[in-house]
């Protein structure tokens, strides 16, 4: 659900092969996946292989733990796939890179124009020394989920300030709502999504980057205030009573159930959703959480949850890359994609009118581009910093709800923990493809 991957061509691979080839070229492509999770790039690699008749691509499937230790050596041997996608953040991305396994993507994201698909958040987390690695493959967003029947019932507009959304608790609260928003910080992750929504919208793109790339730190102000806030709405009661008495499998159970009204979650969770609400499924949908401070704005959550590498050295690099262009830069195979709940890289909003997607889906993503052009930040920050620093988060996070650490100590500790492995280098090397 969380990972990242690269693709890459050398330059001097694209320029030296001829526009039409005289023999097939065959590119292995490797997936990792559950059944049924991959076979959409059968389909895709069909399509291709039908309108390319001097390329074969061919989709070799594996789960996760067969696939991650095969690779490597596979790779180190220079008998690896041409194209596979693999995780990313601090550590095996980083080896593969160091290793020269991997081909550098730049000249290709120049040349096909992938800068007009892939928004700069997502470049900066698939790119280092000025060079992209990788091209993500599918994007993760989170939103406000709600009940639009309860709304209703008690009068309550979608809130689009921060005025209203606290009036908004207030009418639920009387109305005998003891959770407004169900939050599952029993399991801690949870809160972690509240935590990278609300750090990127008080510190914006460029702060979360200064701290993950730069010389900034989680103890500057933004976040000290996000914190803040975060600590503000759970003793006002708004995650309920004891905010960590229940997990994230029960509240959602009373979520679909109409017991909570509100819930700021992801789109994974609509499958489960429609079995569970049944015929009930309409009367939710999602919103964005309203700014916070006067002046704040809105900046879409985006994560990339797998992406794509190209082998350094592959003689079928430029297939490669055409058939990252059919599946992400080519109408037909973003709504391919889309249909199988795989969301692509980018702004939907073509896509999204031929797709044949859950309502649902179709409001989460809408709620995330209306508010693309204000800059995305990281949907979770727990995958792309040090397992270090998501123990340090998570166990403060469910201190600050409880009101035994302050918003000060809880970003003190972050830091500490950050400072710790940023002198160790595990953390990600810094992002961003130097202009032409």
């Amino acid at each position: 659900m969380k990972n990242f991957l690269a693709a890459g061509v050398a330059f001097a691979v694209l320029a030296g092969l001829p526009g039409t080839l005289s023999a097939q070229t065959e590119v292995v492509v490797w997936v990792a996946g559950e059944p049924g999770q991959t076979t959409i790039y059968d389909e895709l690699a069909e399509a291709f292989n039908a309108k390319n008749p001097d390329a074969k691509i061919t989709v070799v499937k594996n789960s996760s733990d067969l696939f991650n230790p095969a690779l490597i050596p596979a790779l180190s041997a220079g008998e690896g796939p041409d194209l596979f996608t693999f995780g990313t953040g601090p550590g095996q991305p980083a080896a593969l890179i160091a290793g020269g396994l991997v081909a550098d993507l730049t000249d290709a994201y120049f040349e096909h124009g992938w800068g007009d698909t892939i928004p700069e958040g997502i470049v900066v987390q698939t790119s280092s020394d000025g060079k992209l690695w990788a091209f993500g493959n599918e994007v993760e967003t989170t939103g406000m989920f709600y009940n639009k029947a309860i709304f209703a019932e008690n009068g309550i507009e979608v809130p689009t300030t921060w005025a209203e959304m606290e009036a908004a608790v207030a009418k639920l609260q009387e109305a005998g709502f003891d959770t407004p928003i169900g939050l599952g910080a029993a399991d801690k992750w949870p809160i972690s999504h509240w935590q990278s929504m609300m750090f990127g919208r008080y510190a914006g793109p460029e702060g979360i980057e200064d701290v993950l790339f730069g010389d900034g730190e989680w103890t500057d102000a933004p976040f000290v205030a996000a914190s803040a806030k975060l600590q503000e709405m759970g003793k006002a009661g708004w995650f309920g009573s004891t905010p960590v008495a229940i997990g994230y499998g029960e509240l959602m159970d009373r979520f679909w159930a109409g017991e909570i009204p509100m819930t700021f979650t992801g789109p994974w969770v609509i499958g489960g959703g429609i079995e569970a609400a049944g015929d009930r499924i309409g009367d939710y949908s999602v919103f964005a959480v309203p700014p916070f401070e006067d002046g704040q704005k809105i900046h879409p959550t985006n994560s990339i949850g797998s992406g794509w590498y190209i082998r350094q050295g592959s003689e079928g690099a430029d297939i490669a890359v055409q058939f990252l262009n059919s599946m992400f830069l080519e109408t037909d195979g973003r709504v391919a994609l889309l249909n199988a709940g795989t969301i692509p890289v980018g702004a939907l909003d073509d896509a999204l009118a031929e797709a044949e997607m859950s309502p649902l889906a179709v409001d989460i993503w809408k709620t995330s581009d209306d508010h693309a052009a204000n800059g995305t930040v990281p949907a979770f920050l727990d995958t792309i910093t040090p397992g270090s620093l998501t123990t340090v988060s998570y166990d403060g996070l469910q201190a600050l709800l409880l009101d035994v650490m302050t918003p000060e100590e809880f970003t003190s500790e972050m830091q500490s923990a950050w400072s710790s492995a940023k002198e160790a280098g595990e953390i990600m090397l810094p992002g961003g493809i130097a202009e032409r």
